[in-house]
């Protein structure tokens, strides 16, 4: 499939906007977080939107 007249969407965060799937909470990072900072859990990150 081919698609024409799009274009990519290049958006780099300069920081990371993380929030905890255990407990809800958001925490800004400038580095990877591997786990919440308040309970431990597991984080994914915000910053950009995923489709």
């Amino acid at each position: 499939m081919t698609v024409h007249n799009s274009t990519i969407d290049n958006y780099r965060a300069t920081e990371g906007y993380f929030e905890c799937r255990s407990c809800g909470s958001r925490t800004v990072s400038d580095a990877h977080l591997g786990s919440c900072p308040s309970c431990g859990g597991l984080v994914r990150n915000i910053a950009v939107a995923r489709e």
